[in-house]
């Protein structure tokens, strides 16, 4: 696109829609989606809850808007299943239909304030959308039919199943949902559930997914054909870090009144390193190990292995000289983090310093790589995704430790860049081993460090180009007899199921 194209008002430019099914700003794969479809010529709108920012690669891009919408109210959380699922299918289908619609500058984020002079509407060549930790199967339902109108090509990037979080918050099995026997009320809204996310899929232009593993299981599951693109660190995110911006950074988050611990014993020094009178900075031989974490403080990812792993690392270093101090460093938001701070404080560790800071997106990556080791407490409901976390501890250079799980192995080679365990018992041996002779002589450790760092991934921007940007084709989709058939063809399922849904609650009970 030529610098004529850019300038003038009158030229009509490529736009894409990609669809957050979460918090844009802890959804790192499809902000990199937003950016290279930025960089490759689109104008990019990327709508999702907006609870928390992303970098300035995507804040900052001259071609990418960002939209953040109202999650439901609260209120609804406390109303009965048969009133607020129908409440929150109405409230997600009428903000995020609006978002997509029309163009506006102001973001439309806590209410439904629009820009009344750019309220015009817009016509996407392509729409995205991903899923995050959304309970809720009409965002893509919503994509899709939007995506349909507007003879649009529509993408799913798969990272996990709606069914199976919503199968989760209800506690049900999979023989509970899909077995012969008879279905609760909720494993019959489940069961619709994943019955309208196969739908999609099905209907869409293209299908990504993170894992080998789920490419196989949307193909058995739903008949849905899926190209595998793999996470990878982008190369804008992650640079080499110098010892220099870890000094400043840990100066900065120690003027923080829950960083004074990262304090050093004279005003010039951190926890980490000092900085001598030429002005060049060394790391302090006395130094603690530093572990890295980043967790959503929810039910589903298992803090208590970390926790309990802890507490016996403190107990075995109190005994042994040989072990260092640690510097635990937690990153994240979520419900139960305040239970879990003061779960801490109630264990008195001596020998584990826990820290929790708030970061800025840009001092995520160098924080990172101020660790010497990342752990990562990850689950995924589908057991078919793979933690992004863990790919950015290595586009960081260090060795993770990751809770085991069906397909984490598609990332985490044992012996080579780091180690997986099952529960506290396995997590403890290993910090114990990986620890032992901190810093001078922890071969093992040493050993894992340097494998990481030698391991070549392709990065983010081969990857897309190569799995991804099939997906962005600019050749304008069928608008003929097939998109008619696949709009009828959608519509009359989606009514269907969401009469079925309303059947099986109970909402008709009475009226005939």
């Amino acid at each position: 696109m030529s610098k004529e194209d850019e300038t003038d008002p009158e030229t009509e430019r490529s736009e894409a829609a990609v669809v957050v099914l979460g918090d844009i700003g802890r959804s790192p794969r499809m902000c990199n989606h937003a950016k290279m479809l930025a960089d490759e010529g689109f104008d990019v709108k990327i709508i999702g809850f907006y609870d928390s920012i992303p970098g300035d690669q995507i804040t900052n891009h001259p071609r990418i808007n960002i939209v953040g919408i109202p999650p439901p109210p609260d209120f609804m959380e406390n109303l009965p299943a048969f009133i607020q699922l129908p409440l929150k299918l109405i409230w997600n289908f009428l903000t995020l239909f609006f978002a997509l619609a029309f163009k506006y500058n102001q973001f439309f984020q806590s209410t439904c304030h629009f820009n009344a002079e750019s309220t015009s509407s817009t016509n996407y060549d392509s729409v995205l959308s991903g899923t995050n930790n959304v309970k809720d199967s009409d965002f893509y339902s919503v994509s899709l039919q939007f995506s349909l109108i507007k003879c649009s090509k529509f993408t799913i990037d798969w990272h996990n199943y709606m069914y199976s979080i919503l199968q989760n918050k209800y506690g049900l099995k999979e023989e509970q949902v899909f077995g012969k026997e008879k279905k609760s009320k909720k494993a019959q809204i489940v069961r619709c559930v994943s019955f309208l996310e196969g739908l999609c899929g099905k209907l869409s232009d293209y299908n990504l997914c993170v894992t080998d593993a789920m490419r196989r299981d949307l193909m058995e599951r739903w008949g849905v054909r899926a190209s595998t693109f793999y996470d990878r660190p982008p190369t804008w995110k992650f640079k080499p870090t110098t010892i220099n911006e870890i000094h400043e950074l840990y100066l900065q988050l120690s003027e923080a009144e829950d960083g004074r611990v990262l304090k050093g014993n004279e005003e010039s020094e951190t926890i980490l390193t000092s900085i001598s009178p030429d002005g060049s900075v060394s790391l302090l031989p006395n130094r603690p190990i530093v572990f890295l974490s980043s967790t959503s403080w929810t039910p589903d990812e298992r803090f208590e292995i970390l926790l309990d792993s802890l507490v016996e690392y403190d107990s075995v270093a109190s005994k042994n000289q040989n072990l260092p101090k640690v510097l635990m460093i937690i990153t994240g938001k979520g419900p139960l983090k305040s239970k879990y701070l003061e779960d801490i404080r109630g264990k008195c560790l001596k020998n584990v310093t826990v820290l929790t800071p708030w970061l800025e997106a840009n001092d995520y990556p160098k924080i990172l790589a101020s660790a010497d080791l990342g752990i990562s407490l990850h689950t995924s409901t589908s057991g078919l995704d793979l933690p992004m976390k863990v790919v950015d501890m290595f586009g960081a250079k260090i060795p993770a430790l990751a809770l085991k799980f069906k397909c984490i192995d598609e990332l985490v080679e044992e012996n080579k860049n780091g180690y997986l365990f099952e529960n506290s018992e396995q997590l403890s041996h290993q910090i114990v081993e990986l620890s032992r002779g901190f810093p001078d002589n922890c071969k093992e450790l040493n050993r894992l460090k340097q494998s990481t760092r030698e391991t070549k991934f392709e990065s983010w921007e081969v990857m897309w180009k190569r799995s991804a940007a099939p997906a962005a084709n600019l050749t304008p989709p069928d608008d003929g007899f097939a998109k008619l058939r696949a709009t009828i063809q959608f519509s009359f399922f989606a009514i269907i199921a969401i009469m079925l849904i309303h059947f099986f609650m109970g909402t008709f009970s009475g009226l005939f």
